[in-house]
């Protein structure tokens, strides 16, 4: 009988500690191998109508398994090139391959660790900070809260007292007071209890794989929010590394601000640290018709990102 593989969210190879350099080396390759296995999940559903990852993994096939165990990732990363043209056995060994890497490179854990490195006050501090001057200064406070992809309970929010009830949740949990749960799974609210006036998303976008599904993850969001009043405003905390709107080959602030817009979101104040973009909408709950063009590069050059919100 086979063994059921270990997951993403693995740990035993985690590092007791890294260095800023290699939290940005693991956090890029993280998110490249992610896309990876979004790219073969989909194309493996093509090959074999019906197939569902999470369920192929309770019981995957010898050929997965075996090259889940033998194969050691190189110093240099590999390059996985998937596409149409590979056999569904082709594409089983190169998903082992790719959920090999990400075991040995420590998973979710350690992608934590990273980000969390990212957060320490030598290096600008938690970005939360930021949200807490501007919501003393406007004179505003929250009574219900969601943080999507929560680091610790006791950062910024927690010791403004501004923030009223806080639900913080997070894809690998690090602390008893997150709760462990995907944002795209969580079921959706049957009631005003359930929803918030405030929704903090930090560095949390960016690692979704797919564009499609950045798009869905904005729109689910306004799911979760209350409707709009004068007397509170629903609002959301957003964050994004700034290349992604100041670097990428096919995205921009402007394209940004128009995603945003089609969602019924506008923007009360933004602002650009170092290496990150951060912005805070008021959310009035219904969207404006905005054409929204296609993919299309709109800032040429070799060494542009690729990423990219598809809203269509």
């Amino acid at each position: 009988m086979l063994r059921k593989p270990k997951t993403i969210t693995s740990n035993n190879r985690a590092p007791k500690t890294l260095k800023p350099q290699q939290a940005r080396q693991l956090i890029r390759r993280f998110h490249v191998l992610q896309k990876n296995r979004k790219s073969l999940e989909q194309l493996l559903s093509e090959v074999k109508p019906g197939f569902d990852l999470e369920t192929y993994l309770q019981s995957p096939e010898p050929a997965y398994t075996k090259q889940l165990k033998e194969y050691k990732y190189a110093k240099t990363p590999e390059i996985h090139h998937i596409d149409r043209k590979l056999l569904y056995a082709e594409l089983i060994r190169t998903l082992a391959k790719v959920d090999a890497e990400l075991q040995q490179r420590g998973g979710l854990h350690v992608y934590q660790m990273a980000s969390t490195v990212g957060q320490k006050s030598e290096r600008g501090g938690d970005s939360l900070k930021w949200l807490v001057t501007l919501y003393k200064r406007l004179g505003r406070t929250a009574t219900r809260t969601l943080e999507i992809g929560s680091l610790s309970p006791t950062n910024a929010i927690l010791t403004s007292g501004i923030f009223g009830e806080v639900t913080r949740i997070d894809l690998n949990s690090q602390h008893p007071q997150i709760l462990q749960q995907d944002f795209m799974k969580r079921p959706l609210p049957l009631g005003k209890d359930e929803k918030f006036d405030l929704i903090l998303c930090s560095l949390v976008l960016n690692f979704v794989p797919t564009p499609s599904g950045r798009g869905n993850m904005l729109r689910r969001m306004t799911e979760f929010l209350e409707p709009f009043q004068k007397e509170q405003k629903p609002s959301l905390f957003f964050v994004l590394p700034l290349p992604c709107v100041t670097n990428s080959r096919y995205f921009n602030k402007s394209l940004f601000a128009n995603v945003m817009k089609s969602l019924g979101f506008e923007e009360i104040e933004y602002h650009e640290a170092k290496k990150v973009a951060y912005w805070l909408f008021d959310w009035h709950g219904r969207g404006k018709k905005i054409q929204y063009p296609s993919k299309s590069e709109v800032n040429p050059g070799k060494q542009r990102n690729n990423f990219y919100i598809d809203m269509n």
